[in-house]
């Protein structure tokens, strides 16, 4: 719990000081190659998501925003194994669940898919930060399935959207 909440304030504090890109940024990222393009529309797209769980945004909305997001890390997991193949097995076995993990009891995409007992173990730590892109909002959109039904089921999606934005900032290093 302590942990989560340490990534979770670490997360808040990055996003909080992040600056929206200004025209001439937004120009140059139209130039950028598509990993880029991917990255820029993740952080963008995870941005806007966890404004809108602050909102408390009806559940129907955030599950499709939750799984746009989960969309756009497929194309980021997919240009990350280019520059790291040795997480291929690892995010390839992640790839084949994506459509199963949101329809999954959240207890079983903890076990399985946050803490890995049903993915493959991988050689370089820098694969786990890409898994999160993933699974993160996969849970947000298993989440939003529930319907919010309590008030710690915003909280809770709220959780996973900031550590993944700190998630996000590792891989964004390692992919630059």
């Amino acid at each position: 719990m302590y942990k989560q909440l340490g990534i979770a304030c670490a997360a808040l504090a990055l996003f909080a000081c992040s600056e929206q890109p200004s025209t001439q940024e937004a120009k140059s990222e139209a130039k950028a190659p598509a990993s880029e393009n991917a990255l820029g529309q993740y952080k963008t797209q995870a941005t806007s998501l966890l404004a809108n769980i602050r909102e408390q945004k009806p559940a129907a909305a955030l599950e499709q925003e939750s799984a746009e997001l989960v969309a756009t890390s497929r194309d980021v997991l997919a240009n990350f194994v280019t520059k790291y193949p040795q997480c291929k097995d690892y995010l390839d076995a992640l790839d084949k669940a994506a459509d199963v993990i949101p329809t999954l009891p959240l207890e079983e995409i903890e076990s399985g898919y946050h803490e890995d007992g049903k993915l493959p173990k991988y050689s370089d730590p820098v694969c786990y930060h890409a898994k999160d892109l993933l699974v993160h909002p996969a849970t947000v959109q298993a989440i939003a399935k529930l319907g919010f039904t309590e008030k710690t089921h915003y909280q809770d999606a709220e959780l996973e959207i900031v550590e993944v934005i700190a998630h996000f900032d590792q891989v964004e290093r390692a992919l630059n």
